[in-house]
């Protein structure tokens, strides 16, 4: 009798021990929750300015010459981006960028009016990384677009007169377009982001306008 008591108490005792082992271990090391796919989504206006160059081989004038300024563009679009995981950001873009031709190498050939103009829009992805103020990224935008160049030889936008030398072509392209950049936090909601990338375009297998590094600067909105 005594021993059977002396074995109950003894496989109490351990299993009590066991018990409070397993709940202190579960306290000083609790179990990892697994970080949402989901982080919210952002999305914002953009200016932008930069230095486009490349070739049109759309442009050519009755004359045999080639026309394919390059020069200063400006132009203004924007963004949306959905915040997965801790770092990934995917999304879509599309921006619309003019470049005035008297403002470019070729001012002495064209006249006032001519300009170049390129639309734009595609995917994007990059990765981000959160801080308290700063969140910089780099990534990468695929897509597509068009672009029209109007060529004026003589006359001018100024008058209502017919022109005898004006040329306007349009072409297509492709583009890939690497980026970086860094927003700056203002509040939780509203982020200051400034980004430069580098838009490679291309159209039957060579590299056409609008090819060139562009500056970015607008206020993106956080959910």
């Amino acid at each position: 009798m005594r021993k059977t008591i002396l074995l109950i108490f003894l496989i109490f005792t351990t299993v009590s021990l066991c018990a409070q082992n397993k709940v202190a271990s579960d306290t000083i090391t609790p179990k990892k929750e697994k970080t949402p796919i989901f982080q919210g989504y952002s999305g914002g206006m953009m200016l932008h300015a930069g230095y486009l160059f490349g070739k049109n081989p759309a442009a050519v004038l009755p004359s045999g010459e080639s026309i394919s300024p390059q020069g200063m563009t400006t132009g203004i679009g924007g963004s949306l981006r959905i915040n997965l995981w801790k770092h990934l950001r995917v999304g879509c873009e599309g921006y619309v960028s003019t470049m005035k031709c008297g403002v470019t190498d070729m001012q002495d050939v064209l006249q006032s009016g001519s300009y170049v103009r390129t639309g734009s829009g595609g995917l994007l992805a990059d990765a981000c990384w959160r801080m308290e103020k700063v969140w910089p990224y780099i990534g990468a935008a695929v897509g597509g677009g068009a672009m029209r160049t109007l060529s004026l030889v003589e006359g001018t936008e100024a008058d209502w007169k017919p022109e005898q030398f004006a040329m306007l072509t349009k072409q297509g392209f492709g583009y890939v377009d690497p980026y970086v950049g860094i927003d700056w936090c203002m509040t939780k909601r509203v982020h200051l982001t400034l980004r430069m990338d580098w838009m490679l375009a291309f159209a039957d297998n060579q590299l056409v306008l609008p090819t060139g590094p562009r500056f970015f600067f607008g206020f993106m909105f956080c959910h």
